[in-house]
């Protein structure tokens, strides 16, 4: 009885570990921009539906317009990302950095209702 036990619930904690995508859908995880800010383009094995910029507190008003071609343009502070609907290149722009200080922000770019997180860091 207690061998079923523990295959059963060896069976359901393997059950909810594959349930979720482990990978990031094949984006970085991290991205780091030099002071002088720049473009860096990045590619995931999923498109993104909707991106979102934000703060280590997920605070953050993106702001979004359209672009050429379908493309949709988030910004929030001194990042840009360009992407459009369902493909897989995400293309960020970092503003270059005057603060003398690191800066950080994350993005989050929706993939099958789960979301791919990026942490982008400038020096």
């Amino acid at each position: 009885m207690k061998r079923e036990i523990y295959l059963i619930s060896l069976l359901l904690s393997l059950l909810l570990v594959a349930c979720g995508s482990t990978d990031n859908y094949g984006y970085p995880s991290h991205i780091t921009f030099e002071k002088d800010g720049g473009t860096k383009v990045c590619s995931g094995t999923s498109g993104c539906y909707h991106v979102e910029i934000h703060d280590y507190n997920g605070d953050g008003n993106t702001t979004y317009s359209k672009g050429e071609n379908d493309t949709i343009i988030a910004t929030y502070d001194w990042l840009t990302v360009k992407f459009r609907l369902y493909t897989e290149v995400l293309k960020i722009t970092a503003l270059p950095n005057t603060t003398g200080k690191k800066r950080t922000l994350y993005l989050s770019g929706m993939v099958n209702d789960f979301s791919a997180d990026i942490k982008v860091t400038q020096h």
